[in-house]
């Protein structure tokens, strides 16, 4: 290869078995066999493992094909499957020997490698074309552009990534724009310098038109060096390399407008862009470490023309022509022109026939996640709809019979010795839910998720204080005036607000958790009376005189006794529905209806960048939600009948007080209250158990969540170590770049006056 121009090398991967880690995503999230697309897991298993294989020294014409395969190939795959089923690791090689592995669980990201290699083979065949021939500098004329291009698609896949994407996608730091666009840029001008190059070997070229070219070289290489500046990628050896071209092509392109300007007998003007070409020299040559022989050799050549004819130059002009000589901003501007620019192999952007070779029959990923969305959709309809309304109706009716001393206040009256059925209904029901024991368990598996929940914040909290005392202790080490990284606060703001509000959440649930705990050891002594069954509650309810009631009282009694009863049919007539709405919805699985719609108008189902539109399939839910109609109309029936039976209850009770308040003894009045007071604990009773089954759910969702938030934290963490370490290097690099400077400016010095020439300073001697 030739060593006067640069190539960028292949980034680097290990082979892994990505068909295996697909057919475990079939496998578990696709309602199909991984066995049916064995032949394409194969294919893709076998294609990426081959370009990770590829190598500088390796690569060929072959390369380029197996890296188009594989890129297909993810297209495919990306249609097919969810963006984050495989994590690849790549390494970094533009330092200083490889870094990474940058690690990342996305197809987009795979894409974006690939398109690098793709770049980094164009610029290496670029390098493979002959010098020496018309036909060899075109070719490689149209590699870099090539090259370019593909740096350039990664900066437009990026920018549409962060424009359009809401969540946080891990981009490899060496995927951002300057380092992107340095190397995008470099391509660029190694293309114009090919087109530099073959014009220097027309000899029909006005050396108008080759200044205007070897401008613009230095132009593209110019750019390229500010970018590269800019990047903690780009090593000290190109950063020099492209310093010393820029510079060069400029003194090339002032020194061919001197031509110019000599056939023109423009003397004067002549000197000045010669001098201009030499300052030019000058700089280039103090980028000359680290780069090359090749082209510090060629930069020293042209140097030393320059230098030789702007002797001549002024020598001429000082003596005979006597020419003004313009200073530098006098000039009038060398206007660059460009030949090049950065091309997109158009099998990158539209390779639309190659794209449906891959699992053709397999269903994208995005149908089953709308089923799944779906179905959560319809989950919650039902929560809402039907059991969330149907729950608290209940709880109001009991609420609403607890509160009128029903049905105790009419068993103590009809029941003086014997326990009235409700009371026995109670027991057995406690007993069923099981009694104190479900409660102590719930309590410690609380108390114990809690603690769990207290712990999650803690690892929160101590990544972010590992990292401020990290931050601290680099500060101390390179100083503030070195070390710009954001402080801690700052750069996790975010998280910490979430951590903040996280310790509020669980503050909160703590202070319910002891009004439920205050309530539970209220109703704790009655409820083990219930689980001792019928002796404890035998003793426990006094035993009333018997009372003889007239015709009257007797049938108002009767009356509110079946109101009463009417309750437990209502509930039980409730808890049936329930179950049928939840068989219902078993049987009526949407994914066939989801499916059925793709397939019918799968050619209206994707949008303008190939993705298949999820808003789509939203007349499929409106449709099946439907089937649920006939059960909204349950819903305000059983309201209804709710409100009329809290009616006619609490007229039959009104009768029934009014009656019962002048003729009941003392007697009557304890079993009475001991009876309403066991009613109340039941009410309690499912509070408590109602109450305990939420703050479980809750903290349960706090650890799901709060799991997010610490793998933030720790990807956080990680990201921070590595923009220090990325940090650190830049430190090093400026402060040998200062070396250089100074070690530059002591190199220029005073200018050394030869003998033999006269200086203004020192006077007219005669000896």
């Amino acid at each position: 290869m030739n060593t006067n121009l640069l190539y960028v090398p292949l980034r680097q991967s290990r082979p892994i078995d990505m068909g295996s880690e697909l057919r475990e995503v079939i496998r578990k999230d696709y309602f199909q066999t991984p066995s049916s697309f064995e032949p394409d897991l194969m294919r893709i298993s076998n294609a990426r493992n081959k370009i990770t294989l590829l190598t500088n020294e390796t690569i060929s014409q072959k390369s380029e094909i197996l890296l188009k395969e594989y890129y297909v190939y993810l297209l495919a795959v990306m249609k097919k499957f969810s963006d984050g089923c495989v994590e690849f690791g790549w390494y970094g090689t533009l330092t200083y020997g490889p870094s990474g592995p940058t690690k990342s669980r996305s197809l987009k990201v795979e894409l974006w490698n690939i398109v690098f290699q793709l770049g980094s083979f164009y610029s290496q065949m670029a390098l493979q074309e002959s010098r020496f021939t018309d036909d060899g500098l075109k070719n490689a004329c149209a590699l870099f552009q090539q090259a370019a291009g593909c740096f350039e698609y990664i900066c437009q896949l990026v920018k549409r990534e962060t424009d359009q994407s809401s969540n946080s996608l891990a981009i490899p730091r060496d995927f951002y724009g300057d380092t992107v666009l340095c190397l995008k840029f470099l391509m660029l001008a190694q293309a114009q310098e090919t087109i530099w190059q073959k014009a220097l070997g027309n000899t029909t070229l006005k050396d108008t038109v080759i200044a205007r070219l070897s401008m613009s070289t230095s132009d593209l290489y110019g750019q390229a060096l500010e970018y590269g500046n800019r990047s903690d990628y780009i090593k000290l050896e190109w950063i020099n390399h492209i310093g010393v071209k820029k510079f060069h092509f400029k003194a090339a392109a002032y020194y061919r407008m001197s031509i110019v300007s000599q056939d023109s007998f423009e003397y004067g003007e002549q000197v000045a862009l010669l001098r201009v070409a030499s300052s030019s020299c000058d700089s280039a040559l103090k980028y000359k470490k680290y780069v090359t022989q090749l082209v510090v050799e060629d930069l020293r050549g042209l140097n030393q023309t320059i230098k030789d004819v702007l002797r001549g130059a002024e020598k001429d002009n000082d003596l005979v022509y006597i020419k003004p000589v313009p200073v530098e901003k006098d000039l009038k501007p060398i206007a660059a022109v460009s030949m090049v620019k950065a091309t997109v192999p158009s099998d990158l952007e539209t390779p639309v026939e190659t794209r449906k070779s891959l699992f053709n029959d397999l269903l994208p990923y995005i149908v089953i996640q709308v089923a799944q969305a779906f179905r959560e959709r319809q989950d919650k309809y039902i929560y809402e709809r039907f059991v969330e309304p149907i729950q608290a109706l209940n709880n109001m009716l009991v609420k609403f019979i607890t509160e009128r001393g029903l049905p105790a206040s009419i068993d103590a009256l009809q029941q003086s010795e014997n326990l009235p059925d409700s009371i026995i209904q109670h027991s057995q029901e406690i007993l069923a839910f099981g009694g104190t024991d479900i409660i102590e368990d719930s309590i410690t598996e609380i108390n114990k998720l809690s603690m769990e929940c207290q712990q999650l914040i803690d690892h929160c909290n101590g990544r972010l204080t590992l990292d401020a005392k990290e931050e601290d202790m680099m500060r101390q080490r390179h100083g503030r005036e070195h070390w710009n990284h954001q402080t801690t606060e700052v750069a996790a703001r975010a998280l910490i607000e979430r951590i903040e509000k996280m310790i509020q959440y669980l503050d909160q649930a703590r202070d319910g958790d002891s009004c439920v705990l205050t309530k539970y050891y209220e109703i704790k002594p009655y409820l083990e009376i219930y689980c001792g069954g019928y002796k404890p509650l035998s003793e426990f309810i006094p035993n009333s005189d018997y009372s003889k009631v007239d015709k009257n009282m007797s049938n108002i009694i009767t009356d509110l006794r079946n109101a009463v009863n009417q309750v437990s049919v209502l509930e039980e007539q409730r808890k049936r529905f329930l179950s049928q709405v939840e068989l219902k919805a078993r049987e009526h699985n949407i994914l066939p209806s989801v499916i059925e719609e793709f397939k019918s108008k799968q050619n209206e189902m994707y949008d303008e960048n190939g993705n298949v539109n999820e808003r789509s399939f939203e007349v499929v839910y409106d449709k099946h939600i439907k089937l649920f109609s006939k059960e909204m109309k349950f819903m305000e029936s059983t309201k209804s009948t709710q409100i009329s039976l809290e009616n006619d209850i609490d007229t039959l009770n009104s009768r029934f007080i009014s009656d019962y308040n002048t003729r009941s003894s003392d007697s009557q009045v304890k079993r009475k209250e001991a009876l309403q007071l066991l009613e109340a604990v039941y009410s309690k009773y499912l509070e408590v158990i109602s109450n305990l089954s939420e703050g479980s759910k809750f903290y349960n969702d706090f650890l799901v969540k709060g799991n997010g938030v610490l793998s933030e934290c720790e990807d956080y963490l990680n990201q921070r170590r590595l923009e220090s370490r990325e940090l650190e290097l830049t430190i090093s690099k400026l402060l040998r770049k200062e070396v250089e400077e100074e070690t530059r400016a002591t190199s220029v010095g005073a200018p050394i006056t030869k003998p033999g020439i006269w200086s203004p300073d020192q006077g007219i001697k005669f000896d």
